[in-house]
């Protein structure tokens, strides 16, 4: 099972207003880690509170809903299919490195 982890890393505003956000998303399996950055214009009406009234927890819950269409988190759907990719191969040397040694 994924476990997810977002963090905010900027905050854009229009006078009193939050419009759009800098975030990092982490999604750990076991030992393989996969993050993406990005930033995100929410919707209009989504970030519906006052900058002095909002705290990190307020933008996690908005970018979830903004970046979820039919049920499915969109940024979260990109990392499932990043750590699946990774966990079905097999990590090997250079190829242009086989056989070489240094002194």
């Amino acid at each position: 099972m994924i476990t997810y982890t977002w963090k905010i890393l900027d905050l854009f505003a229009d006078g009193n207003s939050l419009k759009k956000v800098q975030y990092l998303l982490s999604g750990t399996n076991g030992q393989v880690t996969v993050q993406s950055s990005g930033n995100h214009k929410f919707s209009l009406g989504v970030a519906n509170k006052e900058l002095s009234q909002i705290v990190e927890s307020d933008i996690i819950q908005w970018l979830e809903k903004d970046t979820t269409q039919d049920d499915i988190n969109l940024i979260k759907l990109a990392i499932e299919n990043q750590i699946n990719a990774l966990e079905s191969t097999q990590k090997i040397d250079f190829p242009w490195l086989a056989g070489t040694f240094t002194i």
